[in-house]
């Protein structure tokens, strides 16, 4: 048999599921899979981030999200404050849309957003929710939690990596296949160097590379640091931008780590890996 008995201890609030006969991280792909709204993105490796999922609304591309328990997704508020969670679903353990085989999918039972979300013209502020699956899923090599970052962790000048199936360029279509893209991300001071000054708060953060970004349908994606132990964390949440890989302004991403324990809060009932 694949699974054997499975564990259940805590971490703080959260439930934390070992599985025996599979190694459950968080944050890192299986070795089996590894092998070696993105723009200027390039594909990647098929289910090496397993931890991202699509939600889709009346059968297109709405957000992206990230597992992070067995039954909840980090995605943006945005996604859905002006949004109907009936009309979403929820694709986990995809990497093309062209093969649906074995991949999960789940309607949203509830999205909390978060209390202080606020939005202009320009930019949305708090822009973080936490969505609950319907049921929850299985852990496997296709699908898996991503980590947390430390609370008020930082990541400036580190090298993140956005994932998503959004679109190509500002008039493209959305992606088949998921992309991925590498951004620098600029120190605090950097960002408020930048033509999105005054619309910058605390909890945003922005990164850049040329010709590079999340795009519409990228939206509550993960964006992703890798760390020394070998894992991926979720250092930000794809959130505004103007345009898409404009030289002039970088994108905007939420700072999970300003939201550590909200997160926690909301997810506690989930389970998760090590």
């Amino acid at each position: 048999m694949f699974y054997i008995f499975n564990v259940l201890y805590f971490i703080g609030s959260t439930q934390v599921l070992f599985v025996h006969g599979f190694e459950c991280h968080c944050g890192k792909p299986s070795d089996e899979i590894v092998s070696t709204r993105i723009v200027g993105g390039r594909r990647a490796e098929p289910h090496s981030f397993p931890w991202t999922v699509a939600i889709l609304k009346n059968e297109r591309i709405h957000c992206g999200g990230a597992i992070i328990t067995n039954k909840h997704v980090l995605s943006a508020g945005h996604c859905f404050k002006w949004d109907d969670i009936n009309s979403m679903k929820v694709l986990i353990g995809l990497d093309t849309f062209e093969d649906l085989r074995n991949v999960e999918e789940r309607s949203i039972s509830k999205a909390v957003i978060h209390e202080k979300f606020s939005s202009t013209a320009v930019r949305d502020e708090n822009d973080i929710a936490v969505a609950t699956l319907n049921r929850p899923v299985v852990f496997s090599n296709t699908i898996l939690p991503i980590c947390l970052p430390k609370p008020r962790e930082e990541f400036a000048d580190r090298i993140g990596t956005i994932v998503g199936w959004g679109r190509i360029g500002e008039e493209k279509s959305a992606s088949q296949v998921l992309l991925k893209a590498s951004l620098r991300i600029l120190s605090d001071e950097k960002c408020m160097e930048s033509q999105l000054a005054q619309h910058l708060k605390p909890m945003m953060m922005c990164a850049f590379s040329k010709g590079k970004d999340g795009c519409q349908g990228d939206s509550g994606g993960p964006f992703l640091v890798f760390q020394t132990d070998g894992k991926y964390v979720q250092a930000g949440v794809v959130s505004w931008g103007i345009g898409c890989a404009n030289p002039i302004y970088p994108g905007v991403y939420t700072k999970v780590s300003y939201f550590v324990d909200w997160i926690q809060k909301q997810t506690a009932d989930g389970e998760t890996c090590e």
